[in-house]
């Protein structure tokens, strides 16, 4: 049979489409950094130096071992098979151990450990196999832009929870309506924070816990920044609080610890139920994580802590320089106590976090990330990201200054 298709066009003369997006996309917000980040290639493009300090993508390299190990694991044929889905056996027992030597936490590695490709896979995942149509997701604002898209992506609601400078960008939690709380049905935590760099004390961690086991809610803690504290603190698993493991998953990611982003290897840990419902909705999505990649992975648990130790050390040199040199042209900015950003506030001629960034890319030739791009709470800020050598960090400040983008 010839199906018979008339030709439309619009009053431009051009021919109209006939794709139709689905109507989930309209519920989640471009990217604005997109803008951004074309217009950064454009100038590089024509051969202009842009200090990029935009995205979270570790410039250190990954460490000897684990590349020694990759190329002999691409020798091995039984690693062009697929992987299993559950994951390699050898890898879910090295995560297993590498969490109870970290953290003193017992797991079963067959059924409490998930591998993943990089956990903003896993996060997205989650929220399908979980969200309703409709369904509540309690998300701290500004926040890793997955925590919210993923309960976006699947016909869920997101409730901002603050996170405020005069509260060291701790969430109130004794603030949350009790008609949220009853709604609710995930509860997102990450810290050290991306993007505000803050941290958290464990008895944050307990009182938490213990509000979701109230409600009835399942706890999400992205741990991505575990070992990248600074100034003595040392980070916490959610899964180090008394009963979190009834109501709570905790993701963690090889990229930031072992500058192995593009990698794309992570796991999830913790509740068993959680995580097969994950492991439900990755089967009928993916292959699971590619074996070679697992089977390199394994050396990187057995680097010793002391190791990541000198890594932290490394970003708490680049904050110190960059909060130095900032603190010259205006700006007097707390010092975050994890992860590897700066979270910079525009100044007050600035009507909005996208303008600033604006200026500092193209006043400046400085890539940064503008606040509305981690939610609403995150208007008036950008964030810079401590992804280049200490000369670059200075070429960076040098140039704010030359272009007169200062704290007045």
């Amino acid at each position: 049979m010839t199906i018979k298709s008339e030709k439309q066009v619009d009053e431009t003369g051009n021919a109209k489409s006939f794709l139709k997006l689905a109507d989930r996309l309209s519920y989640v917000p471009s990217y604005i950094f997109a803008k951004l980040d074309k217009e950064k290639q454009e100038l590089q493009n024509k051969g202009i130096d842009v200090v990029d300090l935009s995205l979270g993508s570790p410039d250190l390299l990954s460490p000897k071992i684990v590349v020694d190990e990759c190329i002999k694991a691409v020798q091995n044929s039984e690693n062009y098979r697929y992987p299993p889905f559950w994951g390699q056996k050898q890898f879910k027992k090295a995560a297993a151990d590498w969490m109870n030597k970290r953290f003193s936490i017992q797991l079963d590695p067959e059924h409490e450990i998930l591998p993943l490709s990089g956990s903003k896979e896993g996060i997205t995942h989650l929220a399908f196999a979980i969200i309703n149509p409709g369904d509540l997701s309690i998300v701290p604002s500004p926040y890793y832009p997955v925590h919210s898209r993923g309960t976006l992506l699947a016909g869920g609601t997101v409730y901002e929870l603050p996170l405020l400078e005069k509260n060291k960008f701790i969430p109130d939690l004794d603030l949350i309506p009790q008609s949220v709380l009853d709604k609710a049905k995930l509860f997102f935590i990450s810290y050290p924070n991306n993007p505000t760099g803050a941290v958290c004390d464990f008895e944050f961690l307990e009182k938490l816990t213990n509000l979701c086991i109230k409600n009835q809610i399942l706890l999400i803690s992205d741990l991505a920044y575990s070992e990248l504290t600074f100034d003595g603190s040392i980070a916490s698993s959610i899964l180090q609080v008394k009963g979190a493991k009834d109501i709570a998953i905790e993701f963690h990611t090889l990229s930031k610890t072992y500058s192995m982003a593009g990698w794309r290897i992570a796991f999830v840990a913790g509740n068993r139920k959680i995580i097969e419902a994950l492991y439900e909705i990755k089967t009928n999505t993916d292959y699971g994580v590619c074996n070679i990649v697992q089977a390199s992975s394994i050396k990187a648990f057995s680097i010793p802590f002391d190791e990541h130790k000198k890594t932290a050390m490394i970003y708490q040199e680049r904050r110190d320089i960059m909060l130095e040199q900032l603190k010259k042209i205006g700006w007097n900015i707390p010092k975050p106590g994890g992860a590897m950003y700066i979270w910079l506030p525009a100044p007050p001629k600035y009507k909005s976090s996208f303008e600033f960034s604006h200026d500092l890319l193209h006043k400046a030739h400085v890539a940064t990330i503008p606040g509305t791009s981690f939610g609403t709470y995150g208007e008036g800020y950008v964030r810079i990201a401590l992804v280049d050598r200490k000369e670059r960090l200075y070429e960076a400040v040098n140039r704010m200054k030359t272009a007169g983008l200062i704290y007045e």
